[in-house]
C-alpha cells in the first residue's frame, strides 16, 4: 500500500463516523447550540440562558455532541468553554448559518 492510500475498510470507518456526525446532529436544539459555537466559543451558562432552557437539559446535548468527537471543551477558571473540532460539523453548520 502507498503512503497516505486508503484501503476500503478506512474508507468505511470514514464514512461510519460521517454517519454518526450527520446523526448526532439531528436536533434542533443541538444544531441551534453548534450555530452558537460557530459564532463564538460559549460556556454552558451562556448557552442555556441564550436558548432559554434548563442547564441539564443543555448539558446532556454538550454531552451528546462531546462523545461524538463534534465539539470539545476548554477549562478558564471555573467556566469550561466550548466549541466546534469536527471538521464536517463545522461545515454544515457554516453552510446553515449562512441561511
Amino acid at each position: 500500500m502507498i503512503a497516505g492510500e486508503k484501503t476500503q475498510f478506512t474508507c468505511m470507518n470514514d464514512r461510519i463516523a460521517d454517519a454518526l456526525t450527520i446523526k448526532s446532529l439531528g436536533h434542533p436544539i443541538r444544531l441551534k447550540i453548534l450555530v452558537m459555537l460557530d459564532i463564538n466559543t460559549c460556556s454552558v451558562k451562556h448557552l442555556w440562558e441564550c436558548l432559554g432552557m434548563k442547564q441539564a437539559a443543555v448539558s446532556q446535548h454538550l454531552s451528546t455532541l462531546k462523545n461524538c468527537g463534534i465539539i470539545d471543551s476548554n477549562r478558564k477558571g471555573a467556566e469550561i468553554n466550548y466549541s466546534i473540532v469536527n471538521p464536517l460539523a463545522q461545515k454544515i453548520v457554516a453552510t446553515l448559518s449562512h441561511d
